[in-house]
C-alpha cells in the first residue's frame, strides 16, 4: 500500500495539455497570431498552479487529394522551450476545399499522444474550418469524413479517455461545429477574438482543480490507509466540512486515483 500511495502521490498534480491545430493554407493569415496565443497560454498555464505539466501538439490538414499530410503528432514533453519551438515551426500549407480533417486531428491526439493515467487531461482545438460532413458548402466529402468518424464518435473517444476538449474558433464558419465538439466533451467554446478568455479559462480551471492539492493528498492518504472510512468520518479526520471531503473524493475519482466504493 505504501508503494501504491507513493506512486499516486507523485501523480496527483499531473496535467497533460495538448494543442490540436489546423495548419492548412487557409490558416496562413491566422497561424502566426494563433501560435503566439498558444505560447502565451502554455506559459501562463505552467505558472498557474503547483502542477507537473506535459505539453503535446497535433497538427492536422486534410485527406488526399486535398493535402499530402493528414496529421502529425509531437509527443508530450515537460520541456516548455521545446513546445514553443514546435509551435513556431508550424507552417500553413495545402488544403483545397473549405472543410478540413478536424476529426482526424482529435483522434490522433486521443490515440497517438501518451496521456498519463492519472493526469488532468485537456485538449485545445484551434482552427478556422469545420470538419467534413457537417453541411459546409463545397465539401469534397459531403457524405462524411473519409476516416469514418463524426463529431459524436470522436468526442465519445475523448470522453472515454477523460479528455475535455476546449475549442477556439478562428472564423464564424467553424463556430457551430466547434461548439458541438466542446459541448459534447465537457469543454468550453471560444469564438474568434476570445483567445484571452480561453487562456483565462484554462488558468481558472487549473486553479480550481489544484487549489486544494494538499487537502487532496491528505484525503488520498486517509482513503488508502482506512478502507472502511465513510465520508462523514473522513471529513472528521481531515477536520473539514462534509461537502469539502466529498468534493476531494470526486476529484480523486475523476482521475482514477481512487476506485469507486460505497462511502
Amino acid at each position: 500500500m505504501k508503494e501504491e500511495y507513493g506512486y499516486m502521490r507523485d501523480d496527483i498534480n499531473q496535467v497533460d495539455l495538448a494543442f490540436v491545430m489546423d495548419t492548412t493554407g487557409s490558416m496562413g493569415p491566422l497561424i502566426s497570431a494563433a501560435r503566439q496565443r498558444l505560447i502565451e497560454m502554455l506559459r501562463r498555464v505552467a505558472a498557474a498552479a503547483d502542477i507537473q505539466l506535459q505539453l503535446g501538439i497535433v497538427e492536422y490538414r486534410d485527406h488526399k487529394p486535398q493535402a499530402k499530410m493528414l496529421t502529425r503528432a509531437y509527443p508530450f514533453t515537460a520541456d516548455l522551450e521545446q513546445t514553443q519551438q514546435v509551435l513556431m515551426s508550424l507552417r500553413a500549407d495545402e488544403g483545397g476545399d473549405a472543410p478540413e480533417a478536424v476529426l482526424d486531428g482529435i483522434v490522433a491526439a486521443c490515440n497517438e499522444l501518451s496521456w498519463r493515467k492519472h493526469a488532468l487531461r485537456l485538449m485545445v482545438l484551434v482552427g478556422d474550418a469545420p470538419p467534413h460532413g457537417v453541411g459546409t458548402r463545397g465539401d469534397s466529402f459531403a457524405d462524411g469524413c473519409p476516416c469514418g468518424e463524426s463529431i459524436a464518435s470522436v468526442t465519445r473517444q475523448a470522453e472515454e479517455k477523460s479528455i475535455s476538449i476546449h475549442t477556439l474558433a478562428l472564423t464564424t464558419e467553424v463556430e457551430a461545429s466547434f461548439k458541438e465538439v466542446s459541448a459534447l466533451s465537457g469543454g468550453q467554446f471560444f469564438a474568434s477574438g476570445q483567445a484571452d478568455k480561453a487562456i483565462e479559462h484554462i488558468e481558472e480551471l487549473l486553479k480550481r482543480e489544484f487549489v486544494d492539492l494538499e487537502l487532496d493528498r491528505r484525503t488520498l492518504s486517509q482513503y488508502l490507509a482506512m478502507p472502511d472510512l465513510n465520508i462523514e468520518l473522513l471529513a472528521q479526520s481531515l477536520d473539514v466540512p462534509y461537502h469539502v471531503a466529498s468534493n476531494a473524493l470526486v476529484r480523486l475519482f475523476s482521475r482514477d486515483l481512487i476506485e469507486a466504493r460505497e462511502l
